[in-house]
């Protein structure tokens, strides 16, 4: 796997080398790794043709406790590659614009190969980046988007990632209980985050400057979020639709004067049949239910100013809540702060430290422990697993950054059967 993912990095950056002009790639002031394609690049942009590249890769080493320390370091690599056309350019049509996407992941996982019990799943990952669509690629985003500016209304239809669209979030850390949106976490199965897509829609009206409401109607399939269905368009297994609610404030001048962003917001899926939707409190698919809910609040909020862009100290934080009859997270807390350009002549560079606890539903621990019940499984003998990162995310150039990170695992599975774990990481990310 590793193999495989070095080979999709070098070849996608001889691939767009070759379009790029010597004197622009690599250059320690440009926005990207290939430059500007001796000017192809900012004229195609100005017709309204814009594209995008970036490979990320979490690396993630057991260093103590877990369940298997020491094991070899592993890593998980995402690529993506896509492009936005400006159809208001290209072709008149006012306000109109398209967005594609294709996304590959490779690698392995800390948390599965060493971190958790084989039969006491981490519920956090020590690598975001490793996940759904861990072979071949995927189709992360097709839509088109309609912007009605004179009344504050614009229409996104096609393929999206639902964390992309509600409970967005920064992804300044490498665990994925700090990165993207966490309802994508803890309601995973009904909850696609990118790079799964499905068919969708959403509306959002700007209320004012600060304040803008939005709603989204998308099918639930689980067949999206199988491995090697990255290109699945029908809609011949979908069962019921996630509908989504968001409202968000985005005061310029909020807390010490300073700029931040709340969110509010809520789900409700429609899926009825047994073996996606049913009371966790038994045995997969034993009690169907045809309906479950949950919301979330969320927020970043600057805290101090050095007067210069965002340099400053900032905080955030996600909480959310889950139906306590077909989930087996009852709710999730995240905290954190995040010091962005720590020193002088690195004001991209990031220093950042969060907490996070996952709180488990006790009727899904007591379901699970009484299955397990005179045999040699692990016993889920607590009622959450917490998680801990630091890290700092250093800019040597704007299209690179390099993530050296610890994380510390307390009750990894919601369980003492296993030792707390420290792991010790190093990410990184290249934009082309």
């Amino acid at each position: 796997m590793k193999k495989t993912a070095l080979s999709i990095m070098a070849v996608s950056i001889a691939t767009l080398m070759s379009y790029s002009h010597a004197e622009q790639a690599f250059s320690k002031d440009g926005k990207t790794l290939t430059g500007d394609w001796n000017g192809t690049r900012t004229e195609l942009a100005e017709k309204g043709v814009k594209f995008d590249g970036t490979i990320a890769t979490d690396g993630s080493y057991l260093a103590d406790g877990g369940y298997d320390a020491h094991q070899a370091p592993t890593f998980g690599t995402q690529f993506g590659l896509g492009t936005t056309l400006d159809l208001e350019k290209l072709a008149g049509w006012e306000g109109v614009t398209f967005r594609a996407l294709v996304t590959a992941r490779q690698g392995q996982s800390t948390s599965i190969d060493a971190i958790q019990d084989p039969t006491a799943p981490q519920w956090a990952n020590s690598q975001a980046n490793w996940g759904r669509g861990n072979s071949g690629s995927r189709l992360s985003e097709l839509y088109v988007e309609k912007n009605f500016k004179d009344q504050g209304v614009s229409v996104r239809l096609g393929r999206m990632g639902l964390g992309t669209e509600f409970n967005t979030m920064a992804c300044d850390f490498q665990g994925n209980a700090f990165c993207a949106a966490q309802m994508g976490k803890w309601q995973g199965k009904l909850w696609y985050n990118t790079p799964v897509s499905q068919w969708g829609g959403r509306v959002k009206y700007q209320i004012s400057p600060e304040l803008f409401a939005q709603a989204g109607v998308f099918e639930y399939n689980p067949e999206n979020a199988l491995e090697r269905h990255g290109w699945n368009l029908d809609t011949k297994n979908a069962d019921g639709v996630n509908v989504l609610s968001e409202v968000v404030w985005s005061p310029k001048q909020g807390l010490n004067d300073l700029p931040g962003s709340y969110r509010f917001g809520a789900l409700y899926n429609t899926a009825d049949d047994s073996a996606n939707q049913y009371n966790i409190g038994y045995a997969k698919a034993t009690i169907g239910e045809d309906r479950t809910f949950g919301g979330w609040i969320s927020f970043e909020q600057q805290l101090t100013s050095t007067g210069e862009g965002r340099r400053g100290l900032h905080s955030f934080g996600n909480f959310t809540a889950h139906d306590r009859t077909t989930t087996a997270v009852e709710d999730s807390q995240q905290l954190g702060l995040k010091y962005i350009g720590l020193f002088d002549g690195h004001p991209d560079d990031i220093l950042g430290l969060a907490v996070n606890r996952i709180h488990i539903n006790d009727r899904y621990r007591d379901y699970i422990n009484g299955s397990r019940a005179g045999t040699d499984k692990t016993l889920l003998n607590k009622d959450a697993e917490y998680n801990v990162e630091l890290n700092y995310s250093y800019y040597p150039v704007r299209w690179f950054m390099l993530r050296p990170l610890v994380q510390y695992v307390v009750y990894p599975g919601a369980t003492t059967a296993v030792d707390n774990a420290l792991v010790v990481g190093l990410g990184s990310k290249v934009i082309f």
